[in-house]
């Protein structure tokens, strides 16, 4: 079984940092280390005292980030 969060207000599915972890192919502690250094989107919520991210800000974020494993993940190049 997979429980999913959602935001009544939204619609918006919602991810511990376990699950951004997992959708990274990063281990929990390398997100939390991430998130310890701002280098993650803020999490937009809080569930039981664990922050939440929205799966849309996650997935763009980890397809645009360097060094990303996505494949044809956009670039940004400034010349």
């Amino acid at each position: 079984m997979r429980v999913i969060l959602t935001d009544a207000d939204t619609g918006d599915e919602l991810w511990p940092a376990a699950r951004c972890a997992e959708h990274c192919g990063i281990t929990p502690a390398t997100w939390r280390g991430y998130v310890s250094h701002g280098r993650t989107p803020g999490p937009v919520a809080t569930f039981e005292r664990s922050p939440l991210w929205r799966a849309t800000d996650i997935r763009t974020w980890h397809a645009a980030r360097p060094g990303s494993p996505v494949p044809n993940a956009p670039t940004s190049r400034t010349r």
